[in-house]
């Protein structure tokens, strides 16, 4: 049988290069694969990540969104009154961020985060490619077993790409997509990473995923092992994907379609986990609840996310303690909404929130793939689909689960409208989900009046502006001429 080398220990060298070098993989710190436990070994120092919340992956980061992005996503969406929480944010008594820190996020100019996030994105579409094209020459393994473990990368891969797609690539601008080569792990020259048209992006995640659900409709999990490779979950991704998809310049007719399909694939026979009572909802946060269906993560380090979100020793009087946000978006929930006394105390966020634990911990909490977010694409897509009597009754379902009030008597556009703001309210300081909705719906406009370094700012973003494609790092650009950066972007010097 042939050898197999599959190189792991690049992507740390090579953090700070250019996608080309993730997705080409030289050869550096090699280890021979020859066999499919070889295979799943290598695989599994990633995968761990996944298992346990206090470990690191041998490629990546931890956890998939981890603190950094977690900030900059929220600090450049529009939940919180930023203007009103200067005070607490830029104050002697705020040990969790400093000035520089705060005038990064808050102006749009955290450059750093969305470097890191391209470097650790591709670093891992690298290595993925590099076990997934060479896995058909592992001919002498068990075939299911080989379907699920290709299966399990697939789908990662698939994620990574799809992350930077919806962060990377302007909605409206059909030929500037993110670059992609997948890789065969054969000697390859003269590679060219352009950026390609959004449409072939989605193909490639698209074919992907469905290959990935052939593979588990076929032979199943792996319970100990698989994480991602799970029929509820890959169903999830694909309603996601079609759903940003029908937004986009690649949209075709029938995105909302299988947007609704999937959606309703993944909602199936979930009722019953999902949370309707505050505790509930808090133990979810906590991962209390094992049966809940989704993938969960915890960042690594306590109080990192502090600096956006809230001291949790505000308890002692430390900042930034009792935060505003939008009033707007506050006076959106009903008194009985079981999220508002979840998040808020009052009219500022709870030092309780996420999780209901006494002066809130400020983990990075991340669910992946939940049944929350299927109904509420399956609500979107029956209301783009003309289907208002269905779309109504998924969103009154849903706003059922968390004790807010029912809709009646809505047209489609009224309809629309209050799936977005549900969506916001459901996945309040969610990762980056505002800020994509934000994007994606074309929504409003975020002024910035702020004062850092004793200079005053006024920064203005409209709906769709070249805010919501972030830029393509420096280095990329100098490395890779082939590369067609991000306009409009131009970096703040403190």
């Amino acid at each position: 049988m042939k050898k197999i080398v599959i190189y792991i220990a690049l992507c740390c060298t090579l953090i700070n290069n250019g996608c080309k070098d993730f997705l080409d993989l030289p050869p550096k710190n090699q280890r021979a694969v020859t066999t499919l436990d070889d295979a799943k070994s290598v695989l599994a120092g990633y995968l761990d990540m996944f298992a346990r919340s206090n470990t690191s992956p041998i490629v990546g980061q931890a956890p998939i969104m981890n603190e950094a992005q977690n900030m900059m996503f929220e600090a450049y969406a529009d939940n919180f009154d930023f203007a009103g929480n200067m005070g607490q944010y830029i104050n002697p008594k705020n040990i969790h961020g400093i000035e520089k820190l705060y005038a990064n996020k808050l102006l749009f100019n955290d450059m750093e985060t969305s470097d890191n996030i391209w470097n650790n994105y591709y670093a891992v579409i690298g290595f993925l490619n590099a076990l997934i094209d060479q896995s058909d020459e592992l001919t002498q393994a068990d075939p299911s077993e080989l379907k699920r473990v290709k299966g399990e990368m697939l789908v990662h891969r698939a994620y990574y790409i799809f992350k930077l797609q919806q962060y990377f690539a302007p909605m409206d601008k059909e030929d500037r997509g993110i670059p992609l080569y997948l890789h065969t792990g054969k000697e390859v020259v003269g590679i060219e990473m352009k950026r390609w048209k959004s449409a072939d992006v989605y193909k490639v995640l698209i074919d992907d995923l469905k290959q990935a659900l052939a593979f588990y409709q076929s032979e199943g999990g792996n319970p100990g092992y698989s994480r991602f490779f799970n029929g509820r979950f890959i169903q999830n991704l694909l309603a996601q994907v079609y759903w940003f998809k029908a937004e986009s310049s690649a949209r075709q007719a029938e995105d909302y379609k299988e947007a609704r399909n999937y959606a309703l694939a993944a909602i199936d026979g979930v009722d019953a986990y999902i949370p309707n009572t505050l505790t509930a909802f808090q133990n979810v946060q906590r991962n209390l609840n094992t049966e809940y269906p989704a993938v969960y993560m915890q960042s690594l380090n306590f109080g990192n996310v502090g600096a956006i979100y809230g001291s949790p020793y505000d308890y002692l009087g430390f900042a930034p303690a009792n935060l505003k946000v939008d009033p707007g978006f506050l006076e959106s929930f009903d008194n009985d909404d079981i999220r508002k006394a979840a998040y808020f105390n009052g009219a500022v966020l709870s030092s309780t929130w996420p999780d209901g634990m006494p002066n809130g911990p400020k983990y990075v909490r991340i669910h992946l793939f939940t049944p929350e977010e299927a109904y509420l694409i399956l609500a979107e897509s029956y209301c783009r689909l003309n289907q208002n009597e269905q779309a109504l009754a998924t969103l009154n379902k849903f706003k059922g689960f968390r004790g807010a009030t029912a809709k009646n008597n809505l047209n489609n556009e009224q309809l629309l409208r209050e799936i977005i703001s549900e969506r916001r309210k459901e996945f309040f300081c969610d990762t980056d989900k505002r800020w994509l909705d934000l994007k994606r719906y074309r929504l409003g406009t975020m002024q910035r009046k702020l004062k850092f370094f004793d200079k005053e700012f006024d920064i203005k973003v409209e709906a769709g502006d070249y805010y919501y494609a972030l830029p393509i790092p420096l280095t990329e650009l100098q490395e890779n001429p082939h590369i067609v950066p991000n306009e409009g972007w131009n970096p703040i010097i403190f």
